[in-house]
């Protein structure tokens, strides 16, 4: 979908939540180990899928030229680089029959005229070196040095701007962490409260039911201030 992040692709991501700056038990050594456990449990489990499917497949033609393409084959197939054939420069006399072939004396007089012409093409580029080598490196280290402020620049204005998303998270995450940390008090009080409440009414219990036993040993009645009272031994039996 266009627009939406690639975390998004993931099922329940909505789920995942963190909160780097008040979680600190997440450093414990204790609870880093469970974690590892955590995660190499479901790493066995865990089925990978290309995350990238989705994503259309850069042009690299460049990498999908026959040579590269060769060369691609040859490295799947382990097989190592081949050395520089240095044979087709050497100059060699023909001898024997290839002395009297004319395509020979040929092929050598090319061979020389191009190691010739290597040899012209190295003295050119020594007395261009000699000329304009040095003028030549200022202007590239005058070119370099710009490039480097202006991606210095916005090497700098990345970091402000990822400072300025990590503050905002920070005090967001504080802010959040003051609440949780206060319904965490509150939670515990209510739970505090409740197990006092449910002590006291276990002991309002033990002392009516202490009381009923009482009343029913002493044969009085308390039907009207408790229903739930049990009736007197005579009025039973006189029921029955």
């Amino acid at each position: 979908m266009e627009g939406e992040l690639l975390y998004m692709e993931n099922e329940h991501f909505s789920l995942v939540d963190a909160l780097p700056y008040i979680d600190t038990q997440l450093g414990a050594a204790e609870v880093a180990q469970q974690v590892k456990a955590l995660i190499e449990e479901e790493m066995t489990q865990f089925e990978p899928r290309d995350y990238l499917a989705s994503l259309p497949a850069p042009e690299l033609p460049f990498l999908n030229g026959p040579n590269m393409q060769e060369e691609f084959s040859r490295v799947s197939m382990r097989q190592p680089l081949g050395a520089i054939d240095q044979k087709k420069y050497e100059i060699e006399r023909p001898e024997g029959e290839a002395a009297e072939d004319e395509e020979s004396w040929k092929k050598i007089a090319s061979t020389a005229q191009m190691n010739l012409e290597y040899a012209r093409i190295k003295s050119l580029n020594l007395e261009l070196l000699e000329t304009w080598g040095k003028k030549a490196w200022i202007a590239h280290n005058m070119l370099i040095r710009g490039a480097e402020k202006v991606l210095g620049k916005e090497a700098t204005e990345i970091r402000a701007s990822r400072e300025e998303v990590n503050k905002k998270r920070k005090l967001d995450q504080v802010s959040c962490g003051n609440d949780l940390r206060k319904l965490m008090r509150e939670l515990e009080q209510y739970q505090q409260d409740n197990s006092q409440v449910e002590q006291a009414v276990r002991g309002l219990e033990s002392d009516l039911k202490r009381l009923r036993d009482f009343a029913v040993e002493r044969g009085v009645d308390i039907a009207d201030v408790d229903p739930m009272a049990k009736p007197k031994e005579s009025e039973m039996d006189t029921q029955g």
